[in-house]
């Protein structure tokens, strides 16, 4: 089965493609998708993340008390320069950053899955499940990451955009923790990990109704911690 069957496979058949990669787990070609796609998305989104960042160091109480008036307004100006007019190499440098994390990200919650699935089953393997987590991330790291970008595009802003529940309360500041909880509970995400539910299933050779608890678990678990440190790194720029 080629690449261009596998991606469209998951949107539309996702029981399909994860039973194949079950038996054949390729992922080497979903990886570079996945990353090259992601670099591109870190790249094109680093002039408004940089404004986002400068405006957060403006308001930044805490933060210039931590560092210190000077050190903090040498960083201010280095952000102000970011902000205003962000260099091809700085964009470049942020796209890699994003693509480089996000792949370090996948093969980290992976191996832990793995070990979490193991409790349920003595089947499955690493390879078979770094292949299914690649495929999966079609659905976040491109069709996900593709309207985050079109927000973004809009609103001229990283921060201030959202694909979770957010979206429902728009009076909500966004550097609030009420944002920040709701925020992390991302339609795409919830999408990814319930196709990967199918692959679970297949790999583990467990019934549909407890991959899918299984999944949701770990995303569940994911969430909290992605939680946790957004609202340590909010409270540290306020």
């Amino acid at each position: 089965m080629n690449l261009g069957k596998r991606f469209f496979g998951v949107f539309t058949n996702p029981k399909e493609i994860f039973t194949f990669l079950s038996e054949k787990p390729l992922w080497v070609d979903a990886l570079i998708v996945v990353l090259v796609a992601t670099i591109i998305y870190g790249f094109l989104i680093a002039p408004f993340s940089a404004k986002d960042n400068y405006e957060m160091m403006q308001q930044g109480t805490k933060l210039r008390q931590q560092l210190g008036e000077q050190r903090f307004n040498t960083m201010l100006e280095k952000a102000k320069k970011q902000a205003e007019a962000p260099t091809t190499a700085f964009k470049i440098q942020q796209g890699l950053l994003v693509g480089i994390f996000g792949m370090i990200a996948i093969f980290l919650q992976t191996m832990i899955l793995l070990v979490f699935s193991k409790f349920f089953s003595t089947q499955g393997s690493y390879k078979q499940l770094i292949s299914s987590m690649f495929h999966a991330n079609f659905i976040n790291g491109i069709l996900g990451n593709a309207v985050r970008l079109a927000l973004i595009n809009a609103k001229h802003s990283v921060f201030k955009i959202s694909t979770g529940l957010a979206i429902f309360f728009p009076r909500l500041e966004p550097a609030s923790n009420a944002y920040t909880i709701l925020n992390s509970i991302d339609f795409f995400q919830l999408w990814m990990f319930g196709v990967l539910g199918y692959a679970l299933s297949a790999i583990f050779k467990l019934d549909l109704k407890k991959s899918l608890i299984i999944s949701y678990l770990f995303w569940g678990l994911k969430t909290l911690v992605n939680i946790g440190i957004g609202i340590w790194r909010m409270s540290r720029l306020q």
